[in-house]
């Protein structure tokens, strides 16, 4: 299925946004992140414990170590490919999805559930 975030494009340097998707387990999140001159989208779920990385707050990124984090747990994970690269998880990876932009929005791919 397809999810539009509206205005993606116009998102800052490590700005994100998050957005919500139907499962079968009721609705889910994910965020798409800009980072650099690319956007990439990722689930919003900690490779460490199936738990959001935020506290509900969309707030992913800390620029102080160029990461995001897992605020539970301080798993950091690379932005532009989703590795975790320091703590609990290390070496796991972000699901991600594909994500094309339409205009100054994204659309993300996000895998039927069955």
């Amino acid at each position: 299925m397809q999810i539009r975030v509206p205005e993606a494009q116009n998102l800052k340097h490590c700005e994100t946004r998050v957005f919500t998707y139907p499962s079968r387990y009721g609705d889910l999140q994910g965020f798409v992140i800009r980072y650099g001159e690319k956007l990439h989208a990722y689930e919003n779920r900690c490779r460490h414990w199936p738990i959001p990385l935020d506290f509900g707050d969309g707030d992913f990124y800390y620029a102080r170590i160029d990461r995001i984090v897992c605020k539970t747990h301080g798993a950091e994970y690379d932005p532009e490919t989703g590795i975790c690269d320091a703590g609990p998880c290390r070496d796991e990876v972000l699901t991600r999805f594909p994500l094309v932009v339409d205009g100054d929005d994204a659309l993300v791919t996000v895998p039927e559930q069955e």
